[in-house]
């Protein structure tokens, strides 16, 4: 897959392109082929060379990605991959890509100028934005999918003790309770039914960039018609979530919504997509939203 994302990679040379200091101020270097241009590129990396790296993509490296997951893991994964295989993809004479062995391809194309060839680090900038966008937007429909299976998980048994067995109301359970989808646990301990995708994600910034909420009634439009999910203040009628980008057209475009039944939809809701979604109270998908097909 030649647009799979690998997001260390990019995180990594912005960091080496930071920690060094570039003579002429601006000046980015040419080439005279796309493999001294990658040749050269992987050999800063490998040294760890900060300048050279920065001297290479130029001066839009600083803004290519944020520096929250570089690591030598990232390094060292990068030159064993270049290290098992890898090729120049040309688009005719103008530009020109480096592919690895894995199919992954680096986001920063080469172009052809006057002067030789050079990393267009700007192009790169939004093809990791792209790339970043379709990651996040598929593990947000994983994420709902999950979100049904951990409903009818937490169903099975009565978490509460008053002999009802009921949905999750809430996603992160009240302290010391098991009121929501998921809950801390010991060694030893069974998982919350949302255990496996939670107990290791850092939520500041939604979900994998993308923020959930759950939904208690569904509209007209869903099979059934209007009804709410709660009865007698238990959830025992249905359940339903919405998922939308903690940072519209960064994070993720679309919006996606869910119940029991399964199916995700999905629909793009412009620049106001967070008050829109932020806003939303029930499952209602219309003819405006999109059935995704099922995995």
């Amino acid at each position: 897959m030649k647009n799979r994302w690998w997001p260390g990679i990019p995180a990594l040379l912005c960091a080496l392109a930071l920690s060094g200091q570039v003579a002429a101020a601006g000046v980015q270097r040419t080439f005279a082929s796309p493999e001294l241009a990658v040749t050269a590129l992987v050999d800063g990396v490998a040294r760890n060379d900060g300048a050279e790296v920065r001297s290479i993509l130029g001066i839009q490296s600083e803004k290519l990605v944020p520096l929250d997951s570089v690591s030598l893991d990232d390094r060292l994964a990068f030159l064993a991959a270049w290290a098992q295989g890898h090729r120049i993809l040309e688009d005719g004479d103008k530009g020109a890509r480096l592919e690895l062995s894995t199919g992954w391809t680096l986001p920063i194309p080469l172009v052809r100028t006057s002067q030789g060839w050079v990393f267009d680090t700007q192009a790169g900038k939004a093809e990791v934005r792209l790339r970043r966008i379709g990651r996040n937007e598929l593990s947000a429909i994983e994420t709902m999918r999950a979100y049904v299976e951990a409903q009818q998980e937490y169903a099975e048994q009565d978490r509460n003790g008053d002999g009802i067995r009921e949905f999750a109301q809430k996603i992160l359970s009240s302290p010391g309770r098991q009121d929501g989808l998921y809950w801390p646990t010991a060694d030893g301990e069974p998982e919350s039914p949302l255990g496996p995708l939670l107990e290791t994600s850092d939520l500041k910034d939604g979900y994998h960039g993308y923020r959930f909420r759950i939904l208690k009634a569904q509209g007209k439009a869903a099979p059934g018609g209007a009804r709410s999910y709660v009865k007698d203040g238990r959830m025992t009628e249905g359940f339903a979530l919405v998922g939308w980008p903690a940072r519209y057209n960064e994070t993720g475009l679309m919006t996606f919504i869910v119940n029991q039944d399964g199916v995700v939809y999905q629909k793009y809701l412009g620049p106001d997509t967070a008050a829109i979604a932020g806003a939303m109270t029930r499952f209602d998908p219309d003819a405006s939203w999109a059935a995704l097909p099922a995995r």
